[in-house]
């Protein structure tokens, strides 16, 4: 059996409703839409058909987790409480390439992204038992 995975595609403020009829088109439901992305179900085959499709976004992503951080402690903590281990493996590679903060009191998009890899990488390493990841 296929895991379903919570998708969303970010677009530009406005065009949401664009978005949500090209991902209606491709064959998969709307789940909620919400300023500047749209979300919506599916499998990984959904996650390769819709970043081909779909004209009005940049990229579809996978939402592997939500909460609420006030702080970079906190960030730090609900990221590595994430089970990355089930998304990049032992000798996985990946990048935090981009942050962006919404009505936030985290505004640094360049620590966001520190903060959220240190706190990946700590995981991956308790989980794999490695000293270096």
């Amino acid at each position: 059996m296929r895991k379903i995975f919570e998708l969303y595609a970010p677009c530009h403020f406005g065009l949401e409703a664009v978005l949500k009829k090209e991902i209606i088109d491709i064959g998969y439901d709307i789940t909620k839409v919400e300023d500047g992305r749209v979300y919506f179900e599916g499998d990984d085959e959904a996650v390769a058909r819709a970043n081909m499709w779909l004209r009005t976004t940049e990229r579809v992503m996978i939402n592997v987790a939500q909460f609420r951080a006030t702080s970079f402690s906190e960030l730090f903590d609900s990221v590595a409480d994430i089970p990355w281990e089930e998304y990049i493996p032992v000798d996985g590679k990946f990048w935090v390439s981009k942050a962006t903060s919404v009505k936030s009191k985290l505004f640094s998009p360049s620590d966001i992204q520190s903060i959220v890899k240190k706190a990946i990488v700590e995981r991956l390493k308790r989980i794999y038992k490695k000293d270096w990841f």
